[in-house]
């Protein structure tokens, strides 16, 4: 009995594993474009990449994957030659929308990943329900969202906004304002010219300015770490509930405390405005 038990579990798995491997799929595109381009682009499951590619054109890859669950591998595998057959990629002019599907049944039990590489003058929308957005070495303006998985966003000209429920958010060299929220996980936003705005529910913040601009930061738990513009002049208004505030020299006008600071860094300038309830604060 024991060894028919065994048998029986080991062909189950081989079963699985074999649905596993057949349900899958994907399609390319690539479209013709002159001048800027107006990216947007959405997925349930599977994520999403941007990276900068060659002008006057971009390229679409689309993996497709089969996900376990109440639907049968025959309807799965309908679902996925269906998209295959019909690309969800619209175009007009330099607008170009990606993922849209009218029928939602096609993409239930159905991950579908993109991988883009798109010209440096591209302006990006992304929204994704579940998996990450990473977006490198476009102009921008970058708007991105997911429910569940975390955005990255490098190398970027102009303004990035990034918002997620479950994930943290990282961004590095910035040349625009930062716009972040996130309701769990740390934020990251490094080598930043322009304004920031921040706010974790759950996670850390650490925050670097390459030029001097207003910073706003809020975390309810998890400290923060802030790098300011290098020889540059800011107004500190800075509280910790549960922690230290650590600050450089400054000409006090109101208050220091061990948790509490406001004042003035090189005569002053840009507010640098932070509230954290647990966890201590840094100025560097």
């Amino acid at each position: 009995m024991r060894s028919v038990a065994a048998m029986l579990g080991a062909l189950a798995l081989l079963a699985g594993l074999g649905w596993a491997r057949q349900i899958e799929g994907g399609f390319e595109r690539t479209l013709a474009v002159s001048g800027p381009v107006d990216l947007d682009v959405t997925t349930d499951a599977g994520g999403i990449s941007v990276k900068a590619g060659t002008a006057g054109s971009v390229q679409i890859r689309a993996i497709l994957r089969g996900q376990r669950g109440r639907w049968s591998a025959s309807d799965i595998e309908r679902k996925i030659r269906t998209l295959e057959q019909n690309p969800p990629i619209e175009q007009s002019g330099n607008t170009i929308r990606v993922g849209y599907v009218s029928d939602k049944d096609l993409i239930r039990g159905v991950s579908m990943r993109f991988e883009i590489l798109t010209p440096a003058e591209t302006k990006l929308r992304a929204r994704t329900d579940s998996g990450g957005v990473r977006v490198a070495g476009i102009r921008g303006p970058v708007d991105s969202q997911t429910d569940s998985g975390g955005i990255e966003a490098s190398d970027i000209a102009s303004e990035v906004r990034a918002v997620c429920d479950s994930g943290g958010v990282r961004m590095n060299n910035v040349r625009g304002p930062v716009f972040a929220r996130a309701d769990s996980g740390g934020i990251e936003a490094l080598n930043v010219a322009g304004p920031i705005d921040i706010e974790t529910d759950s996670g850390g913040i650490q925050v670097s300015q390459t030029v001097a601009a207003p910073i706003r930061a809020r975390a309810d738990s998890g400290g923060a770490t802030v790098k300011l513009a290098p020889g540059a002049g800011y107004d500190i208004n800075v509280a910790a509930g549960s922690g230290r505030v650590t600050v450089p020299a400054i000409t006090v006008r109101g208050t220091l405390t061990r948790h509490r600071v406001e004042g003035k860094i090189g005569g002053g300038g840009p507010l640098v405005d932070i509230r954290v309830d647990s966890g201590s604060v840094r100025i560097e």
